[in-house]
């Protein structure tokens, strides 16, 4: 097991994505974010290095960046636990506050 470059703070906040393969929108719930990226439960698994355009609208001005997906693990309840990467680091200031909007 290996250590984690960024603290990750849990968090509920809804996050919406697109991936370009797939249509339309989907809206979820994170897990936890961290500065180099958020883990959420997906309906399905998605390729690791899948890229994604997402969405934070939960906070004051909407947060809009990329990220790919670096892991996909199935769990038992029919959905899959998604980790992703940002493309570029988010200051602390960010994560604090989506852990903050739950």
């Amino acid at each position: 097991m290996h250590a984690r470059k960024f603290t990750r703070y849990p968090t509920d906040t809804s996050i919406s994505f697109v991936i370009d393969s797939i249509i339309g929108e989907h809206q979820l719930y994170l897990n936890d974010a961290g500065c180099g990226g958020l883990c959420f439960n997906a309906h399905a698994c998605i390729k690791p290095g899948t890229q994604l355009n997402i969405s934070i609208p939960a906070l004051a001005q909407s947060l809009n960046t990329t990220g790919k997906i670096t892991w996909c693990q199935p769990k038992d309840n029919r959905q899959c636990q998604l980790g992703v990467e940002f493309e570029q680091q988010l200051p602390l200031s960010v994560i604090e506050k989506i852990a903050l909007t739950h």
